[in-house]
């Protein structure tokens, strides 16, 4: 197993951690559970630490005079000043965040699908939103990488997850050596990993080592590229291209059957026939066979532990939640 940079995720608490939901519950998450050996947790439920008991009655977003308000209708309570003032402590109490893993439609934790009703009262319409408390924390963390534990039940958004915090988490372990050296070291063992996401900013990345030499402005630029590059899933496209970079430090190794072989696969993949992963475990043995180490040592082929898959694969639950 690869030597992995320990992410520090944000977690709301319901999930696998306290019994704090409003009814009382705790919410059971194999995947969560699993990560604890793997990532440094920062559990918080912002409900119970505004002084909200457990359990507790409902709260809700509402606009009051145009604007984003916490509210409680049972006891006609508004919530919001102390819901921002809360928000605001914890992430001046907070240094470090790589990721964050939300409860889905909650008022204050939610990501994308909360209600915000349009007014007060129990006959009133209502469009998507943020909660409060996920909007505040991701407004000073704008680099974390962000998902709701529902969504997190598809195997490529999990993988696309895990990939984004354990190379982030990487990153900030090698930022902290304030080594220009350090950092390309970095980029070397990700180059490709980078590459089969965004090929430009991959290329941006690069460049950077050669027009500047000061570290403080390499370091803020190389982070900012770094993340907008992982920001999208895989592309095909590029994800070939890489491919066709590995193959070419084996290809005139190989016999004509095994080059035969290797297009029949590229095929299918451009057709959807059969996954990126049977292309980069044939194309990381022949790495093996003929010891080539620039491709052995890329991150591509290990970024994060595997068997933080393994509750997906042995249930199949592949469902995407959008």
């Amino acid at each position: 197993m690869s030597d992995f940079s320990r992410p520090i995720i944000g977690i709301s608490k319901c999930l696998e951690f306290d019994m704090c939901r409003y009814d009382g519950s705790r919410i059971n998450n194999n995947f969560v559970r699993n990560m604890k050996k793997y990532v440094d947790f920062v559990d918080i439920c912002p409900e119970v630490g505004i002084g909200l008991g457990t359990p507790r009655k409902p709260i809700r977003l509402v606009k009051i005079d145009g604007k984003k308000n916490l509210y409680q209708p049972s006891s006609d309570r508004n919530l919001t000043d102390e819901m921002h003032n809360f928000t605001k402590k914890f992430v001046a109490s907070t240094e470090v965040l790589d990721g964050f893993i939300f409860k889905r439609d909650s008022p204050t934790c939610g990501i994308t699908d909360v209600r915000l009703y349009h007014k007060l009262g129990t006959d009133s319409g209502y469009q998507k939103t943020s909660g409060m408390f996920s909007e505040g924390v991701s407004a000073e963390f704008p680099n974390m990488v962000k998902e709701d534990e529902k969504r997190l039940s598809n195997i490529s958004i999990r993988e696309h997850f895990l990939t984004r915090i354990f190379v982030l988490a990487n990153l900030r372990e090698s930022l902290k050596q304030q080594s220009i050296e350090k950092l390309f070291e970095f980029y070397s063992k990700n180059m490709l990993l980078f590459l089969c996401h965004d090929e430009k900013l991959t290329a941006e990345l690069g460049l950077l080592f050669r027009i500047q030499d000061d570290f403080a402005i390499i370091s803020k630029k190389f982070q900012k590229i770094a993340y907008d590059a992982l920001s999208s899933p895989v592309k095909k496209a590029p994800m070939i291209n890489t491919f066709e970079y590995m193959y070419n430090f084996v290809k005139l190794k190989l016999s004509e059957s095994e080059q035969s072989h290797y297009q029949s696969l590229i095929d299918k993949f451009e057709n959807d026939l059969i996954s990126q992963s049977e292309i980069s475990t044939l194309l990381y043995s022949w790495a093996l066979r003929y010891d080539v180490k620039i491709i052995l040592e890329q991150s591509l082929f290990d970024p994060f532990p595997k068997n933080l898959l393994l509750d997906l694969v042995e249930s199949k639950k592949e469902y995407s939640v959008l």
